[in-house]
């Protein structure tokens, strides 16, 4: 069975003003979140947290405190919390800017730090910008918030915030839920996965805007859309089926395009909504009748592959039917007799590449004989390889001098050096691309420490990759990560060391839902890889062991080989 998820954050206050002295305060942040069902919104049956106004000569404490806490009441454009604001500040502020998520297990504290201004210290756990992604921090890391803060008719009200909203983590978790966006890679083969938090008060509705609006940064140039950018998309009329089922009318900016983008398009807009929680199914209907996509014409998601396989005390094996009698399946015929490392072979089953042991070569081959074998780099260090589905194996030396290789199964004269000047300077440890060509893992060192990156490839239109662009960097709960790979569209499988105890641990990353722990690793393991699809996760040892697990234990195979991966 698939490896169980766990939520990671802690469930605590959101919604309570409480008194605070006069000098110095704290907020208890332990009270219930008190949530109810919230009609007349565009996402029937979003939860609802109370915020409270200002009390009656509220402290100037009070006054910071229930701000802070107001930013759960988002009706009427942040009505409460505006009440807190003096006029021109209530003018100014921007609760759209972004979202501070604080621990509710740390107290918040209110301190003067001058005349007219109080400072608000936080225990910060993540930010989310105003397109709604998400960036988790290592852990509590204190934060402090200067405002401004004057009487109006004899009441206490702030006149200088930042813009954004602060929410406890349970306040965060209970009113925003997860979506992915969905465009498209630059061949539009695949849909993209953009992953994105929004208000559930607002469901489709946002994610329609954020369709229109266009990817994440780390994201733009890589992708394409085929969804208009016109505001009708945005307003398009969603209504609830008796099953439940949303019922989404095809904009007429959609509706009105030829045929085959107007199919890119529908597939994006289907697979984005669904991936909303509040969404028990989903129909798109355009002129009364509902759009059924065909299987040949709609663009599907792209997964990590199924088929296990290693590297062979010769060649590439199969790991397929680890309780098999007969010695394992060799998957690259031209490579049976060599001793290899590191090996991958492309989603369709065909491309397939290795390194030699000791990693100085980087050998391109194939499962049936079209590409021939050939020594693709050589003279260096070379990090295993990963190869994508436009005929790439991806590789670097360990000093990149801010650039990648992308070595062509055509020939070496489609080889091509890809710049990404963020890693000048940089040990890279790793390189792993998504299925769908596009979002790649980076694992790098410096003297600071290992570093896990998630960028993406722009390519032109016939694949030919071009550049990386600037990553975002990935947040695990573990000391020194060695290595990560894709598990599935939006998860990590990572390995690395347990900050607490020192000990090699294994987890899965997941953007949305968090970390999942792996049970505790052999003795040496080195290596990792897990496929959602496949519902497992594979180790290697260094002295030759190959173990599975199903997320409960690991288990011995009767096979001896290295280096575990899945295409």
């Amino acid at each position: 069975m698939r490896p169980a998820r766990r939520q990671v954050l802690r469930a605590a206050g959101a919604a309570a003003v409480i008194g605070l002295g006069a000098a110095c305060a704290r907020i208890p942040t332990d009270s219930p979140v008190d949530t109810r069902l919230l009609s007349g919104q565009s996402q029937p049956g979003a939860p609802y947290v109370r915020a409270l106004p200002p009390p009656h000569d509220a402290t100037a404490q009070e006054v910071v405190a229930g701000f802070v806490q107001a930013g759960v009441g988002s009706e009427d454009d942040f009505a409460v919390a505006r009440a807190y604001l003096t006029g021109d500040a209530s003018g100014d502020w921007d609760p759209s800017a972004g979202i501070s998520v604080y621990s509710g297990s740390q107290e918040l504290k209110v301190e003067e730090v001058d005349e007219g201004r109080l400072a608000l210290v936080l225990q910060v756990v993540a930010l989310v910008d105003g397109q709604g992604v998400r960036s988790l921090l290592a852990g509590p890391v204190s934060r402090e918030i200067e405002v401004a803060i004057e009487q109006v008719d004899g009441q206490w009200r702030l006149s200088e915030v930042p813009d954004g909203i602060f929410l406890s983590e349970a306040a965060f978790e209970t009113l925003y839920g997860a979506a992915r966006i969905y465009f498209l890679d630059a061949r539009e083969l695949h849909l993209v996965p953009d992953h994105r938090w929004f208000p559930l008060r607002r469901g489709a509705s946002a994610v329609l805007e954020a369709l229109v609006d266009g990817p994440a940064t780390f994201l733009e140039g890589a992708v394409t859309s085929r969804i208009p950018r016109a505001s009708s998309v945005a307003e398009a009329v969603i209504t609830t089926a008796a099953d439940g089922t949303a019922q989404v009318a095809v904009p007429a900016a959609i509706a009105g395009l030829a045929h085959a983008p107007r199919m890119l398009a529908l597939s994006q807009l289907e697979a984005s909504l669904r991936s909303l929680r509040t969404m028990s199914g989903v129909r798109l209907v355009m002129d009364g009748q509902e759009v059924v996509l065909d299987e040949q014409e709609r663009i599907e998601r792209a997964l990590p592959g199924h088929r296990p396989l290693a590297a062979g005390q010769t060649g590439i094996i199969s790991l397929a039917d680890p309780g098999a009698s007969t010695p394992a399946a060799q998957l690259v015929p031209d490579l049976e007799g060599t001793e290899v490392s590191s090996p991958v072979i492309a989603h369709d089953g065909v491309l397939a590449a290795a390194r030699n042991p000791e990693g100085s070569v980087v050998l391109i081959a194939s499962t049936d004989g079209s590409v021939p074998v050939r020594e693709a780099a050589t003279g260096g260090a070379f990090v295993a390889p990963s190869i994508d589905d436009a005929g790439f194996v991806w590789t670097s030396t360990g000093s990149s001098a801010g650039a990648l290789l992308a070595l062509s199964g055509q020939g070496a004269e489609l080889d091509a050096k890809v710049d990404a000047p963020w890693l000048t300077g940089r040990e890279v440890r790793s390189v792993r691309i998504a299925a769908d060509g596009t979002r790649m893992l980076v694992l790098s060192a410096d003297g600071g420490g290992a570093r896990l990156d998630l960028c993406a490839v722009v390519r032109d239109t016939t694949g030919t990759p071009t550049s990386l662009t600037e990553p975002v960097i990935v947040r695990t709960s573990l000391a020194e990560v060695t290595e990560a790979g894709w598990y599935d569209e939006i998860a990590m499988v990572v390995l690395g060391t347990d900050s607490s105890t020192g000990d090699r641990r294994a987890q899965i990353v997941d953007f949305a839902s968090g970390l999942d722990v792996l049970p505790s690793l052999a003795s040496g393991t080195e290596k990792i890889a897990g496929s959602v699809v496949a519902e497992s996760v594979w180790i290697g040892t260094a002295d030759g062991v190959l173990l599975r697990s199903d997320g409960e234990t690991w288990m011995d195979v009767d096979i001896e080989g290295s280096d575990p991966s899945f295409y």
